[in-house]
């Protein structure tokens, strides 16, 4: 899987959320669904991409988050049923996966593999997943995506 260092700034996540105790607890395709019927209500939207964000906390007993939806410049009104997450500026290993290369279990296994192997540590307990236009669905072999996770230098 192609892989590259990069730098982004704040990002500004709007949509819906789901926790359970870890990721196969949440219904991702209902939450797509559920975000779909309010994507039309987000001002201040920034087009091209839609984000899954995957925050895993490490507290007993231990909870997962999952927000689906798409980024804005700025917060302002959202209808109750929509969540806001400002990510930090960060430094991020962003991997390219095609689809036709394997599932998201094997892609995400072998993010976190390299990142093990790296010289860099999880800078932050979340990841992200980006769909552009390379996107065609999750059936589809040739969707592409992007999943950036923050990290540090390990120390030495």
């Amino acid at each position: 899987m192609e892989h590259e260092i990069i730098e982004k700034p704040k990002m500004t996540p709007v949509g819906i959320v789901g926790c359970g105790s870890d990721v196969t607890d949440l219904d991702i395709p209902g939450l797509w669904q559920r975000f779909d019927e309010h994507e039309e209500s987000i001002r201040h939207r920034i087009g091209g991409a839609y984000y899954e964000v995957h925050i895993q906390e490490e507290n007993s007993p231990a909870m997962h988050f999952g927000l689906i939806g798409m980024e804005v410049e700025e917060i302002e009104e959202l209808p109750i049923e929509l969540f806001a997450k400002v990510l930090p500026a960060a430094t991020y290993a962003q991997f390219t996966h095609r689809l036709g290369d394997g599932g998201f279990g094997s892609a995400f296994q072998a993010v976190y593999e390299w990142v093990e192997a790296s010289p860099y540590a999880p800078a932050y307990q979340y990841d992200v997943q980006v769909y552009d236009e390379r996107f065609k669905g999750p059936e589809d072999p040739e969707s592409v995506l992007e999943i950036l996770v923050p990290v540090v230098p390990k120390e030495a």
